[in-house]
């Protein structure tokens, strides 16, 4: 895999005021693309993987593609895509039992494909949807610094799992247990993306 290419996230769903969110994220079960974080003046921009190749399909060239995208639209023929850190163009797309295999110009017989085997499918981090205000990607979340409202740093969010009913934000401190918070609003109080912080209510039990 390409270095810095992040890859499969999920999207979740808030209510911010002013850029901040005040009600903790819901992820979707499907996965995601990931987000554009804002950069620094002359920061290049990297790449995000919107499918990964599982297997040839067939002996034309065709391979097997799990999407890791919400837009269906992105997996189109003409399309093009970085694969293996060559951009590569659509030319076409079958669906065995409704998945994705996809032929890619210059890829020819079954030993071409077999060579993709494992390979993402990425785009520049430029071309990603601009999601609505009150939605962010799960890769948002990876990486907060999680603290309570007495100011104590519980460490920093590590994964996000979706559990059915609320997400659960998997809490991580140097030679600490490792904390579950529930993505409740009565638990997480604030997500503040600029400060790189969560803030969170310690409710009875909750760090026992």
């Amino acid at each position: 895999m390409t270095a810095g290419v992040r890859t499969r996230s999920a999207r979740s769903s808030t209510s911010p005021p002013s850029g901040r969110a005040s009600a903790p994220p819901s992820a979707s079960n499907r996965p995601r693309p990931v987000p554009k974080r804002p950069r620094g003046d002359g920061e290049p921009a990297g790449r995000v993987a919107v499918g990964h190749i599982n297997a040839p399909f067939g002996v034309r060239g065709h391979v097997k593609v799990t999407p890791l995208t919400s837009n269906p639209e992105r997996l189109k023929v003409g399309a093009t895509f970085y694969v293996q850190d060559v951009a590569r163009r659509v030319t076409d797309i079958k669906y065995p039992r409704g998945y994705p295999a996809i032929l890619f110009e210059g890829v020819r017989d079954r030993d071409d494909a077999e060579a993709l085997r494992g390979a993402v499918l990425e785009i520049d981090e430029t071309e990603l949807l601009d999601l609505p205000e009150d939605e962010y990607y799960v890769d948002d979340l990876v990486g907060l610094n999680v603290v309570t409202t007495e100011g104590e740093s519980l460490g920093t969010v590590v994964e996000v799992l979706v559990t059915g009913s609320n997400d659960v934000y998997l809490v991580r401190k140097p030679g600490a247990k490792d904390i579950l918070i529930p993505a409740l609003k009565d638990v997480v109080l604030d997500v503040d993306f600029e400060a790189n912080t969560m803030r969170i209510e310690a409710v009875p039990g909750l760090l026992a």
